[in-house]
């Protein structure tokens, strides 16, 4: 694939996303309220295109979580080729990662929340527990990427 072709279509499939998010976000900020005999909690605002700006993000993160997915096994497997020992530690750190996860799912707390006005089916042990992993996982990324910014200085200097 020429160079040409491959930024023509990042192009075109970077407008076609902003065009769908402004169209999306349009409808949800400019698009009204949902009427009150609809609504969950009477007193409260909720945008009529809630569902609408929810799905696109859902679209939006599959895909990216896909795509990089694709990238990170075609990479391994270009590295495989040339370096087998730099490709194997990556490996080694997307090990790393999962048990991570992991760990902090496994951490996770599972009970039931207390949630007036909520009958949904999202406030169960499965979801409350991948939750706490999202966030724990978060955290512990932070402070490994603070202690690689202040940390790391002070090895190089020592070298």
């Amino acid at each position: 694939m020429s160079v040409t072709k491959i930024h023509k279509t990042s192009k075109t499939t970077l407008l076609v996303g902003i065009i769908i998010s402004i169209v999306v976000m349009a409808l949800f900020f400019l698009g009204g309220q949902t009427p009150a005999q609809e609504k969950i909690i009477a007193d409260l605002s909720q945008p009529r295109y809630t569902d609408i700006m929810l799905y696109w993000c859902y679209i939006l993160l599959a895909i990216t979580v896909c795509v990089l997915i694709a990238f990170a096994i075609m990479g391994f497997f270009k590295q495989l080729k040339e370096s087998p020992k730099k490709a194997l530690s990556g490996f080694l750190v997307l090990i790393g990662l999962a048990a991570m996860l992991i760990i902090a799912y496994s951490v996770g707390d599972g009970t039931p929340l207390n949630i007036p006005g909520y009958s949904g089916t999202d406030n169960v042990a499965g979801t409350l527990k991948m939750t706490d992993m999202w966030l724990f996982s978060c955290y512990i990324m932070l402070v490994l990427t603070l202690l690689a910014i202040f940390v790391m200085p002070f090895l190089k200097r020592k070298k």
